[in-house]
């Protein structure tokens, strides 16, 4: 079954991960995909070849040990990760490139959930979230932006059209990216435009490449399915528009409450931040719980 607005924080913040260099620093992220007897991340290619010092287009499946954490539900708590799957940022080729997939070593705590990807055929003037690790941002910073279509090399580029706010940029590499009109995730943040500064655009990797490149994906994860279209009288669909806008609101303002925590340097104002984001939370789950016994799609 495909995530919905009423698990969409419990489950996809929790499969949020953030990948490390041996020396600590953050190079990106990452997110779960199994979990089960094997748990799985994916992430990209080039995010593994910085945690690892390694050639940024590296051929050979690496060896090595890859640290990651849970940053929006265990931080700090580390996990061991090995290489399994390996495709290598190349220069050109037809191939899905840049992905690779971890296998996390021991067993991860309940609180860390998997999430399914889905397949859409037409993604254009889709809304989308994003967590991810900017530069000076080791906690993460919240993303938003436009979806718009394939280019030539099958990624999907995505467009800020906002003033204000982050956008999707290095240090996003790896994230899972939530489509907000489909209420899933619809692929991997994979690059960022670098060489227009006027220019805010980046490309995600949509969930048909990642799951044809690696054929096990869909295995231990699950079919990557199309959502089907919901089936739901009047009078519901009024209620559940009314809760989704209520959560779109609460997600706002988590989103702002959480990003102003990083600019916040007094412990005293810390502390009422974070009782505002303890009593966002609350108030999400709340939102959400109405939205799953609606059955809201």
């Amino acid at each position: 079954m495909s995530l919905s607005a009423g698990n969409y924080f419990p489950i996809f913040r929790s499969a949020i991960a953030r990948i490390f260099h041996a020396n600590g620093a953050v190079v990106g992220a990452g997110f779960l995909v199994s979990g089960r007897s094997h748990s799985y991340i994916l992430t990209c290619a080039h995010v593994v070849t910085q945690a690892l010092s390694l050639p940024r287009d590296t051929v050979d499946l690496p060896r090595g040990n890859v640290y990651l954490d849970f940053p929006l539900i265990l931080p700090e708590q580390k996990f061991t990760a090995k290489v399994v799957f390996w495709r290598s940022v190349q220069a050109s080729s037809a191939e899905p490139e840049d992905i690779a997939g971890l296998e996390i070593e021991g067993q991860l705590p309940s609180e860390a959930q998997p999430i399914k990807l889905i397949s859409a055929n037409d993604l254009w003037g889709h809304s989308l979230r994003i967590f991810g690790f900017p530069s000076g941002h080791n906690d993460g910073v919240w993303a938003t932006g436009v979806l718009r279509d394939k280019q030539a090399k099958g990624w999907v580029q995505i467009e800020d059209i906002k003033v204000t706010g982050y956008r999707v940029e290095p240090g996003f590499s790896g994230a899972p990216i939530w489509d907000e009109t489909l209420m899933d995730v619809v692929g991997m943040a994979v690059a960022a435009e670098k060489q227009r500064e006027d220019v805010k655009a980046a490309f995600m990797i949509p969930a048909d490449v990642l799951v044809n490149a690696w054929a096990e994906l869909e295995q231990v994860m699950g079919s990557t399915i199309n959502r089907p279209t919901s089936i739901l009288n009047r009078v519901k669909q009024v209620q559940c528009q009314g809760l989704k806008k209520r959560l779109d609101s609460l997600i706002s303002n988590y989103e702002v409450a959480y990003n102003q925590l990083n600019y916040t340097l007094s412990a005293v104002d810390r502390n009422i931040i974070q009782n505002q984001i303890d009593a966002i939370e609350q108030d999400m789950h709340k939102v959400a719980s109405e939205m799953e016994s609606l059955g809201c799609e």
